[in-house]
């Protein structure tokens, strides 16, 4: 159970039913038993189309398109609003390194933004998911791959983003999730330690 408003950690090594719970969330597929609510509504109730609006997600593997800093932000591009833009960069932390760019907003990050440093493609991904402003937003081990300095930047975005929304945020160390509310360790598709960040170091 999840509550609303809150920031939830989910940790395990490789293969111990992580990504599997978020696909499951999404509707990549369903569960052969039980089910998943939201709210008051069974997800199986609820339009696949308007269930992947209300939830933003964020993944290790970031695609970038040839574009510039804002059609990667602003997308899809329908119903541009630029204050909704600046507002998302904001809350990523990307707007420290845009506004650095001769071209700010309108800078070209090249074929699948490989003008753009890994801890700038992460934020600006994150910016993407927050431009929707869904309800629920899930880190897919969103830093695995980013240096020190940006996890320190997007654990900084973390307590903005989920001053508002439902924040889950999967990863394989502990140490990531430490500042949620409550984690959630796994194996083998099993939750076999739940609370603070103390009391799981804890073993309690």
């Amino acid at each position: 159970t999840i509550k609303k408003h809150t920031l939830v950690g989910i940790v395990g090594q490789t293969g111990a039913g992580k990504t599997t719970i978020i696909k499951l969330l999404l509707r990549f597929y369903d569960p052969k038993s039980g089910s998943i609510v939201i709210g008051d509504h069974t997800i199986k109730n609820i339009n696949i189309e308007n269930l992947r609006t209300n939830i933003g997600y964020v993944s290790q593997e970031i695609f970038m398109f040839d574009g510039t800093i804002q059609d990667n932000i602003a997308y899809p591009p329908e119903d541009f609003n630029h204050d909704k833009l600046v507002l998302a960069a904001q809350q990523s932390q990307s707007e420290e390194f845009i506004n650095k760019l001769p071209n700010k907003y309108d800078t070209l990050v090249g074929d699948r933004g490989q003008k753009l440093s890994a801890g700038q493609k992460q934020r600006l991904a994150i910016a993407r998911a927050l431009y929707k402003n869904p309800p629920i937003i899930i880190f897919d081990e969103a830093t695995s791959a980013i240096d020190n300095e940006t996890e320190l930047l997007i654990q900084k975005a973390l307590n903005v983003i989920s001053e508002d929304r439902t924040t889950i945020v999967i990863a394989h160390r502990l140490t990531t999730v430490q500042h949620c509310d409550r984690i959630y360790r796994l194996d083998k598709g099993r939750i076999i330690e739940s609370g603070t960040f103390e009391q799981v170091i804890d073993g309690g």
